[in-house]
């Protein structure tokens, strides 16, 4: 994709555009920009506490400081990690990232050079001075923007260059802190168990898969997963008795873990496809939360049973089997109520400003927080891909037999058809589809 050249610039290859930048000054950097990252939430969390902020100030405060924290956990107060992330993150979803950050910061800056009262420049006509240490912190906030954001000034992208003094000269000089020894390693490995199947685990290999972040999946039968319940090293192996589980080694160390909505957003957090700003945060949760229960009304079309699975056994339970009749009553209605209720209910989502927080395009573009790819379009598109009538791997065969997803699509949720049909024709998926599933 070809970029015009601007002082905004996100750089897409920051390990070669860094190569006059001596890897200890970029340490430095993050560090700096962390300890502003902690002045500006102390101030911030400070004018919470004045009786002077309004109610509106009040809740954009609070808005800003968990983004603040956001840029801290994913960014500065990891930057050996945050390297090797830039690096292996999609050029979209690392743009992506990044201008949600300067949005977060730009906020900061405002609040912290504004005065506290609702209408800002002037108290009974006279200016109002800012205090120096906020003045100094909103500076501060000014170079962090650059260290985050990867921005290339005017001058760096004329000469090609990335140099130590193309960087604004730090209005404070901070002490650099020592990296807390429970950060996470930079040299992380992944694995990922599940059936050869796409099922539950397909949400999690496609944000891998989106997000460059190299991993190695590993399959198993059923017959083999009830083997490894009778295992001794089961609690660890199989935490919760269920697939798929992620195993992470950093430093010779490896842990297991399960539940496949967890192990999502942890990947979209590791690869950006997880919002930084927290009404996006909900925007996106409500929506999965939606999907989870939708897919309970699934249990009975699953197993022909009332209840899961045993989790300890992998059995079902005998006492809770359905009839034939029973079950034909619970797919009727599932297709007549849970389905279109629950794929109406996003379709209206999708159409209102909720987490919005007045970004233009929102609306009218294709996905879950407008242009922005996430977790959430992931979700959609592997539970309405399943339920087509001809998926070769259907999420639910009782229920992609009928074809009633794609009745509702057709009938009531156009901007839900738009975002499936989308994120279906992107070139990487179908060629994950080709590559991964031979359809």
């Amino acid at each position: 994709m070809d970029v015009d050249p601007d002082p905004d610039l996100i750089d897409p290859d920051p390990l070669s555009r860094k190569s006059n930048l001596a890897d200890t000054a970029w340490l430095d950097h993050c560090r700096e920009a962390d300890a502003f990252l902690l002045d500006a939430l102390e101030m911030l969390r400070s004018d919470l506490n004045n009786t002077a902020v309004t109610a509106s100030r009040r809740k954009e405060t609070e808005r800003v400081c968990a983004g603040v924290e956001r840029i801290r956990f994913i960014v500065t107060s990891r930057p050996v990690e945050t390297l090797v992330k830039i690096a292996n993150t999609g050029h979209d979803v690392w743009v992506d990232q990044c201008d949600e950050a300067k949005r977060v910061l730009e906020s900061a800056i405002d609040l912290l050079e504004k005065p506290n009262e609702e209408d800002g420049l002037e108290l009974d006509g006279i200016p109002v001075r800012i205090p120096q240490k906020r003045a100094r912190v909103a500076q501060g906030l000014r170079r962090t923007r650059v260290v985050v954001s990867r921005i290339t000034p005017t001058e760096a992208n004329k000469n090609g260059q990335d140099n130590e003094e193309n960087y604004a000269e730090s209005p404070v000089k901070k002490k650099p802190k020592k990296r807390d020894e429970n950060e996470t390693a930079d040299d992380e490995k992944y694995v990922l168990t599940y059936m050869d199947i796409k099922g539950l685990a397909e949400p999690v290999r496609i944000a891998m898969l989106l997000g460059n972040l190299e991993f190695t999946e590993v399959t198993m039968s059923y017959e083999e997963l009830a083997v490894a319940r009778r295992n001794t090293d089961a609690p660890t192996t199989l935490p919760y008795g269920q697939l798929p589980t992620l195993a992470i080694e950093s430093d010779g160390n490896k842990t297991i873990f399960a539940q496949s909505p967890a192990l999502l957003r942890y990947v979209g957090r590791k690869t950006g496809l997880y919002p930084l700003d927290d009404w996006k945060q909900l925007r996106v949760d409500s929506i999965d939360e939606c999907l989870n229960d939708l897919r309970k009304t699934f249990t009975p079309l699953w197993y022909k049973n009332v209840l899961p699975r045993d989790p300890n056994t992998g059995e079902t339970n005998e006492g809770t089997r359905l009839t034939d009749e029973q079950f034909q009553s619970a797919l009727d209605a599932v297709v007549k109520i849970h389905l279109p209720a629950r794929l109406g209910q996003i379709e209206n989502l999708l159409g209102s400003d909720a987490g919005s927080n007045n970004d233009d395009g929102q609306l009218s573009a294709p996905y879950v927080c407008g242009n922005v790819l996430t977790i959430a379009d992931i979700s959609l598109y592997v539970l309405l891909d399943g339920l087509e009538q001809n998926a070769k791997h259907k999420y639910c065969a009782p229920l992609s037999e009928t074809g009633a997803a794609a009745e509702i699509l057709q009938s009531h949720c156009p901007r839900l058809k738009t975002l499936y049909e989308t994120f279906r024709n992107r070139e990487d998926i179908k060629k994950w589809n080709q590559d991964r599933w031979g359809v």
